[in-house]
Parts: structure tokens; sequence; C-alpha cells
């Protein structure tokens, strides 16, 4: 999880935009990995992974809303980045935190990018 993070960090420090298939190529490599480990995901982890996928999804929706030959795919991607964030979220309420903590931790994890 700590490779996606420091990727991520890396994106959102750029001046220039992720080219389209470096960002589908970072989401799809991403959602596997989602899919293949999140099951033994602490805490941490399920938190840090919730909050690239709402990067995921808030930047798939915004580039969704331009008429490129891209539109199709990234409205897709918002949805499955949605599907993620609101799993981890699950997750981590099932796992006892408030929807409070888990804001304030996403907070926290924004504020360290």
């Amino acid at each position: 999880m700590e490779e996606y993070l420091a990727k991520l960090k890396e994106y959102l420090n750029m001046e220039t935009e992720l080219p389209f298939a470096e960002f589908a190529a970072f989401f799809e490599e991403f959602t596997a990995f989602l899919g293949a480990n999140y099951e033994q995901f602490d805490q941490t982890t399920s938190l840090n992974a919730r909050f690239v996928a709402s990067i995921l999804e808030a930047n798939s929706q915004e580039r969704a809303k331009r008429k490129t030959p891209e539109t199709k795919r990234f409205k897709k991607m918002a949805q499955k980045s949605r599907i993620w964030l609101d799993a981890m979220n699950y997750r981590l309420l099932k796992s006892g935190m408030s929807q409070a903590q888990i804001d304030k931790a996403n907070a926290e994890i924004s504020d360290a990018m």
C-alpha cells in the first residue's frame, strides 16, 4: 500500500495532468491489488486504500466531464473507485470506527500528502 501512496503523492504534486495511459495503468494495478488483498487489510491499510480510491474517484469524475475519447472509461473508473471507497468505508465502520473518525483519518492522510 505504501507504494501506491507514494506514487499518488508524486502524481498529486505534478504540475501537469497525468496522461490517460499512465492514469489507467495506475488505476488497474491498484484495483487489482485491492481485489487480491483487501480481506487481509488492517485498519491503517483500509484507511489508506479508502483515501487512494477517493482520489481516483474524484479525478475520474472530473476527467469524465470532458468530451474526449476516454470519457466512458473515466466514468467506469469513477464508478469502480466509488465501489472500493464504499467497501473500505464499510469495512472500517464494521471494525468499530465511526464515520467521523474515518473522515478525520482521511483528512490527516490528505494533509500528509
